[in-house]
């Protein structure tokens, strides 16, 4: 660590009276707390470290030597997303989407108002890893439900505005984090905050296509429609609606594929596999990358929280404007230019400029993790309209979880930049890059059907010879 000159608001005073630089004081054996000033701690809290205020690291002195115990914090918690997703691949396509959500958000809130009472850092490292479970099993089992129920020419609008409101999060989160000045009430609140993400989910009703492709009951998917037709004022007398699922002869025998089968399929249909490959690699780059900078923010500037509100801001900006190249453009060619100006950002930002008080190395690492940022949400989009409804939660499990890995070790990233910071960001130039390639081989969706089999994933004529594999007849 350079000191608390650079890294710590500035606070050169503190610094020189106590010389506090995490190298000659570990020496010492006094790392994290000053023994005549047992208030003023070593570390990125030590800006605001005097008062009420708490944090994991002043609490259980993760500095200097013990700071990758902090780190861990975060990666602890993919840990459990590598569980969730595989979990969460496999109750999407056997219980149903929204079942599968409502799990979810049942383990995340238990566990993260169990993580506000922790005494212990190997206590929260548990909570962490039940949380990681919760979360991603929850939100991508909203997020498949969401995409069955839009239609295609307005899914990147939904899908912008789901992450919108997830940046929004983000913002909130840091507003959050700079007025409750206890670590375990900031805890607390988002377990209540899950709270609120059951009342929506509890309300609204099953994938129709899930319910008919894969369960094959018309009853269920009838009801379920007949809530949609009603919330957008369009109520229909069901019983003379009719439901046809003309891939009915393609997905008699996938239909809940087990663990097995699934393998089998990936054999028979390579073209599926292949995909898959690719979408694996391109989730694992821009899960590393996006959390990398996630983590990383306070390291690239002197104040934890505005470096946070910017990053935040940056999210909601690529949020708002992600929808018009992926609406104009389509999501293959879109991912592939978000990926390019990621990988351009991070080797502009090794050219050591200053902007006014901005460096160049900020700007450019704005616009990158910006780019990488639309990736991430538009990349959800992409895989759920490549994978056929038959095996989509559990592609969804398989990409997730190479995510999970690119997320467990994004969070070590903010080592790095300590350790090297050029070399840090040729790696994340690099391989947002390769990722921009392997995108290149994938199918474009814009003006495609969605698959309902991973047949007509392997011959795509099937699908343009049938139409929508869903017919709706006798509607008014």
């Amino acid at each position: 660590s350079s000191g608390i000159n650079a890294e710590y608001g500035g606070s050169s005073r503190i610094a020189t009276k106590y010389n506090l630089r995490c190298p000659s004081y570990e020496k010492k054996g006094l790392c994290g707390h000053n023994s005549s000033d047992p208030e003023l701690r070593i570390g990125r809290d030590a800006f605001w470290s005097t008062g009420s205020r708490t944090s994991y690291s002043m609490d259980w002195n993760l500095y200097c030597s013990q700071e990758y115990k902090h780190t861990m914090i975060g990666s602890i918690y993919f840990a459990g997303a590598f569980f969730g997703t595989l979990l969460g691949g496999t109750l999407y396509d056997i219980i149903g989407r929204k079942k599968g959500a409502l799990i979810g958000y049942l383990v995340v809130t238990v566990s993260t108002f169990g993580s506000a009472a922790c005494t212990s850092i190997e206590f929260l490292y548990v909570t962490r890893v039940l949380q990681g479970i919760g979360v991603f099993v929850g939100f991508s089992g909203m997020f498949v439900l969401l995409l069955e129920y839009t239609p295609e020419k307005y899914r990147s609008i939904v899908n912008s505005s789901v992450l919108f409101f997830w940046a929004v999060g983000y913002l909130v989160v840091d507003l959050t984090g700079y007025l409750i000045m206890s670590w375990h009430w900031l805890a607390a609140t988002g377990g209540f905050c899950y709270v609120l993400a059951f009342i929506p989910l509890i309300l609204v009703p099953e994938s129709p296509r899930f319910l008919l492709v894969t369960k094959k009951n018309e009853a269920a998917a009838k009801s379920s429609l007949k809530w949609l037709a009603k919330i957008n004022g369009f109520p229909q007398d069901m019983s003379k609606l009719t439901l046809q699922d003309t891939s009915a002869e393609e997905t008699a025998q996938i239909s809940e594929p087990g663990f097995i089968d699934t393998l089998k399929d990936f054999k028979n249909y390579p073209e599926m596999t292949i995909q898959l490959l690719v979408q694996m690699w391109t989730w694992m780059v821009s899960g590393f990358v996006y959390y990398g900078f996630s983590f990383s923010w306070s390291k690239l500037g002197n104040n934890i929280y505005l470096s946070y509100m910017f990053a935040a801001l940056g999210e909601v900006i690529a949020y708002i404007l992600m929808v018009f190249p992926l609406e104009i453009l389509g999501r293959k060619l879109s991912n592939i230019i978000f990926f390019g100006i990621g990988s351009l950002s991070f080797l502009i930002a090794l050219i050591p400029y200053s902007l006014g008080t901005l460096t160049v190395e900020q700007l450019s690492c704005l616009i990158g993790s910006m780019a990488v940022a639309a990736v991430f949400g538009s990349i959800y989009l992409y895989t759920m309209e490549l994978a056929p409804t038959s095996h989509r939660g559990k592609i969804l499990g398989y990409c997730s979880f190479s995510a999970r890995i690119g997320a467990f070790c994004g969070p070590q990233a903010s080592l790095l930049f300590e350790w090297n910071k050029t070399g840090t960001l040729i790696i994340f130039a690099t391989l947002a890059g390769l990722a921009a390639l392997a995108t290149m081989r994938l199918p474009k969706t814009k003006g495609t059907q969605t698959p309902n089999t991973a047949e007509e994933v392997q011959n795509p004529k099937i699908r343009e010879d049938k139409g929508d594999t869903i017919v709706i007849s006798n509607l008014r």
